[in-house]
């Protein structure tokens, strides 16, 4: 991967990433629906395989993905998603985390937050941490989760995931149709 001249600059620190992450995975999600899904679309593949990993199920060319909803700083969470999934609703909090810790008790205050809110309604919950941190130990050690899927924190419910976890793991990515995910995903930080 070359390096990318959207998220790579001369800034010391985050520089607000982190809203540009939200905007780009809002973005990338929401292209994973059946209404914008073409079997030849590398975009498509792309952005259903990550919908997939957050989820932590396996998304298909023949899975139904009616819908996908997302919600920018809800309630102060970085993003709040509802998907529809083979006619299974489900709910993703999701907090992104360029290169900057946790505040004490932060995904704790934001699970209550969400789950007051889903509590009455019966969608399949899952609770995410985005780090672009590639190296996994070092994940687990500054965020203090479970790395992956499947696995989850007994306290919070959290799982983290590499920023490069949302990618199918190949040698060499293909560009896609579009200029702004190649830029955001495909390129080197």
């Amino acid at each position: 991967m070359e390096d990318s001249l959207l998220m790579k600059d001369n800034t010391e620190g985050d520089g607000k990433a982190e809203i540009v992450m939200d905007y780009v995975m809002s973005y990338s999600l929401r292209m994973a629906t059946d209404a914008h899904f073409k079997k030849d679309s590398k975009l498509c593949q792309y952005c259903r395989y990550m919908l997939g990993a957050l989820l932590g199920i396996a998304i298909t060319d023949d899975t139904n993905v009616e819908s996908v909803k997302v919600w920018k700083e809800w309630r102060h969470i970085d993003l709040c998603v509802e998907a529809i999934v083979d006619n299974q609703n489900y709910a993703l909090l999701i907090e992104n985390k360029y290169y900057t810790l946790l505040r004490d008790g932060q995904l704790e205050k934001y699970k209550k937050i969400f789950d007051e809110y889903y509590d009455s309604k019966k969608w399949e919950r899952r609770y995410r941490l985005v780090s672009c941190l590639e190296d996994k130990e070092k994940i687990k050690k500054i965020y203090d989760l479970e790395i992956g899927n499947t696995e989850k924190d007994n306290k919070t419910e959290f799982s983290a995931l590499s920023f490069y976890d949302l990618l199918p793991n190949e040698d060499v990515y293909e560009d896609t149709e579009s200029e702004i995910f190649n830029e955001f995903w495909l390129r080197k930080w």
